[in-house]
């Protein structure tokens, strides 16, 4: 630990640093020194500037096609303020060393690294019963240099550890979470500016994408109130709230259930993802395909050129060619619903619906989408393509938003409050997440679609064989 304050005279940290900027959505500046300048310039930073942010979400919102490269930027900018709003808790700037400091830069400026195409579909996938590598483990093989492709003249490890002085392995675990057994307070505390309820991440995030799609959502709070609020918990391992960023801090998380619930999540967005993530696993059933010449290629390939990659090396008339084919821009013909349901429904059935199609692991899912499509296409009168018919589950990993400490000053010491259990309208998002915006959807091929509206009793047979399962 050092006894001196690092805080003032880091040049990533000063307020009045002078020298190279670069300028990113919206009418923001982020000011570079040259060892941040070299993780920019290397090759495989380079390459998120080929990753869209949002996967298909273009295909619905226009202005969607930003990228990992500039949100990565702008986590580094976020970074940056936490850290200079922390820098005024005067036993916190005395604790952290210049080395703990440049860490959590580095893993904001690294945290999405090893994304790729499509990442969050993939990683909802069982592939060959694997799990897809999760983007942040991607990630980590990347700084490391383990893929030649992306190595350069020298891996991002060899710069971190020449020119920032720092561990790479240390910002490999800031990014990811997987501290160790025995994590330390501060790295605890640090990844929580990367990771937790209230992170440089989200704040990013959030503002970035309701500015690329036009829309409010993202930027309710008060940013500058809550960041100057910013503390520490009791055990100082996680960021807390001041008692005079409470407001704020509700409307931050108020601002990410609505984005959820109006762009992420909105019908036809899933609409779009379920395609590409059912065009995927439909590949992967019928192809012979190494897991790492796969990930090689999700590596070397932007959205499209993956995309149109699956097209061309899929068979006519295969699953992912019959999927694919409605997401291209130039015969754009997303999916529609044809049923919904939700855990407020009052109609038991359609609880029971709900719950027992929530349960069901890909095998169970796939078995039921075959029997639907197979009453549909007696309904309609004529056999349907298999990939026709799409039950889109939302991600099981989203069922809780985490709560974070709300810090009230008293005479004989502070006192700490989950911010739950302070606010209703916080509570009441928890529940409402989890009841209202989590819906399981039934999409149908648009012609299919179009048909079915026509038909009367259409939900009632659905009901019927889901409840069979």
């Amino acid at each position: 630990m050092s006894s001196s304050n690092p805080f003032g005279s880091l040049p990533e940290l000063r307020r009045d640093a002078m020298g190279t900027t670069v300028r990113v959505p919206e009418l923001r500046n982020i000011a570079l020194t040259p060892r941040v300048e070299a993780i920019l310039d290397h090759p495989a930073f380079q390459r998120l500037r080929r990753v869209r942010m949002l996967g298909p979400t273009h295909l619905v919102y226009p202005g969607a096609v930003h990228t990992r490269f500039e949100h990565s930027l702008g986590v580094y900018g976020c970074t940056r303020w936490f850290l200079q709003s922390l820098g005024r808790i005067p036993e916190l700037a005395s604790s952290l060393s210049e080395v703990d400091l440049l860490s959590v830069l580095a893993a904001g400026l690294l945290h999405d690294i090893g994304h790729y195409p499509f990442a969050h579909s993939l990683e909802a996938l069982h592939l060959k019963g694997e799990d897809t590598p999760r983007h942040e483990e991607v990630g980590g093989r990347i700084i490391m240099g383990e893929f030649e492709a992306l190595r350069g003249e020298r891996s991002i490890a060899e710069i971190l550890s020449s020119q920032w002085g720092v561990e790479p392995e240390r910002v490999i675990a800031l990014c990811t979470g997987n501290l160790g057994a025995r994590p330390s307070q501060i790295d605890q505390l640090l990844h929580s500016i990367i990771s937790g309820t209230i992170d440089a991440d989200k704040m990013d995030y959030l503002e970035r994408d309701s500015h690329h799609i036009g829309v409010p959502y993202g930027r309710t709070y008060d940013r500058e109130r809550l960041l100057a609020n910013l503390t520490l918990n009791a055990d100082e391992t996680r960021l807390a709230i001041a008692a005079k960023g409470k407001v704020p801090a509700e409307m931050f998380v108020f601002s990410r259930y609505t984005m959820f619930s109006e762009v992420y999540w909105h019908h036809t967005v899933r609409a779009a993802s379920a395609m590409v993530e059912n065009a995927i696993a439909a590949f992967h059933s019928r192809a012979q395909i190494d897991p790492d010449d796969f990930l090689g290629y999700l590596l070397r390939f932007d959205d499209e050129e993956l995309l149109s990659w699956l097209f061309e090396h899929s068979p006519d008339p295969s699953a992912p060619r019959f999927l694919l084919g409605g997401l291209q821009t130039t015969r754009r013909r997303l999916y529609k619903r044809v049923a919904t349901f939700s855990r407020i429904y009052a109609e038991r059935d359609k609880q029971r619906a709900y719950e027992t199609i929530y349960q069901m692991e890909r095998a169970q899912l796939f078995d039921l989408t075959a029997r639907l499509s197979a009453r549909l296409g007696s309904a309609v009168g004529v056999p349907l393509h298999p990939a026709a018919l799409i039950i889109d589950i939302p991600p099981r990993d989203k069922d809780r938003i985490d709560s974070i400490d709300v810090v009230y000053p008293r005479a004989r010491g502070k006192r700490f409050y989950p911010l739950h259990q302070l606010s209703q309208v916080v509570n009441g998002i928890q529940d409402d997440f989890i009841a209202v915006v989590k819906k399981i959807r039934i999409f149908a091929e648009p012609s299919l679609a179009a048909q079915l509206r026509d038909l009367k009793g259409v939900e009632d047979l659905l009901l019927t064989e889901i409840l069979k399962s």
